[in-house]
């Protein structure tokens, strides 16, 4: 529904089609009661032949492994694809490391741009098919591109994440039962195993090659199927009584002596010029600052007792952790304004 409220007020969008398994045949309200009475909301769910043929471009908020022939059969019809799922933003070996399978379609990776703006502005124009990424990577990596893109990055990188329920999808399971998940804070996918490393290290390890040959310029124009010289992290997530949001608190030891926090803050705030959805202020960011928005809220300060470097990034996981940074994605390819349909005021309370 975060994909439709943002599309329904672009001005170069017309919803024609929605398809969904569980509600097919059925309204959009039946999925989503906010709809009702909107013209969005007088749609009812077809079934994925109907709605890929009637489009020019397709969004997938599908499961992985299921999304790539469908991204297969939009592609075939001369359609775009602007893809929620993980199924295109790795390269095949490490998909089958980090999801346990073989890619589905693998001869369509070359065509995939990986869709943090932000880091792929330039390869995005044109592109046929985006991979936007997922929401805890991008937390983490936006919280620690600039360290990479400056030889900041240490051999030790730690990164801890607190993430809202709705990141876990709307499917019932008992971890996220309200009387069980609104007093507890839950780590999930430890020692090593979310699904997520593998995207944050790769996009990290293209950061580092690209700035041996180009420097800090190159650092933040990537290319999705370039080298990778990737870091190791340890990651721990954990589920927080809260519906949305995430907070990335990154930490490392750089190799280069400790900068000053202002130093820190100099570096981000260049690495991150004229990027309309991000910002990077002094102190640390809260959660609730970013809710109901498409941006990011970025910090980083010197610990110099320890004289490690901590970095922070929150966002809403279903703004610019999904819907938001798809959008933004889609307008970058097609040449339209970055921010239209897009939410720069958050929520508050």
């Amino acid at each position: 529904s975060e994909l439709i409220r943002r599309l329904s007020r672009h001005s170069e969008v017309e919803l024609t089609g929605f398809a969904s398994r569980q509600y097919l045949g059925k309204p959009l309200t039946e999925a989503w009661p906010q709809l009702a009475g909107l013209p969005a909301g007088q749609h009812s769910f077809q079934d994925n032949d109907e709605v890929i043929a009637g489009a020019d471009v397709l969004f997938f908020a599908t499961p992985h492994a299921a999304t790539a022939p469908l991204v297969a059969q939009a592609l075939a019809a001369g359609k775009q694809a602007i893809d929620l799922s993980a199924d295109f933003r790795l390269d095949a070996a490490t998909y089958e490391e980090w999801y346990g399978l073989a890619h589905p379609n693998p001869e369509l990776l070359p065509q995939a741009r990986y869709g943090l703006v932000e880091l792929h502005r330039t390869e995005l124009a044109g592109a046929r098919l985006v991979a936007s990424p997922g929401c805890n990577a991008t937390a983490a990596t936006l919280a620690l591109a600039p360290l990479a893109a400056s030889g900041h990055l240490g051999s030790d990188v730690a990164v801890t994440i607190a993430t809202g329920i709705s990141g876990a999808g709307r499917g019932m399971k008992q971890a996220i039962h309200f009387p069980e998940a609104m007093d507890s804070v839950v780590p999930y996918s430890t020692g090593g195993r979310h699904r997520h490393v593998g995207e944050i290290e790769a996009t990290l390890g293209r950061i580092r090659s690209a700035v041996k040959t180009g420097g800090f310029e190159a650092g933040r124009s990537l290319s999705t199927h370039a080298e990778q010289d990737r870091p190791t992290l340890t990651f721990t997530p954990m589920r927080v009584p809260m519906v949305r949001g995430i907070l990335a608190i990154t930490s490392t030891r750089s190799p280069l002596g400790t900068p000053t926090t202002d130093e820190l803050l100099g570096l981000y705030r260049d690495y991150y010029d004229g990027n309309p959805l991000l910002h990077v202020q002094d102190g640390a960011p809260e959660t609730k600052a970013a809710a109901g928005s498409d941006r990011a809220i970025i910090s980083v300060e010197a610990d110099r007792r320890s004289g490690m470097i901590q970095a922070y990034c929150v966002l809403d996981n279903l703004g610019k952790g999904a819907a938001g940074q798809a959008v933004q994605g889609f307008n970058v390819a097609n040449s339209f304004e970055e921010t239209a349909g897009l939410e720069l005021t958050g929520v508050w309370p």
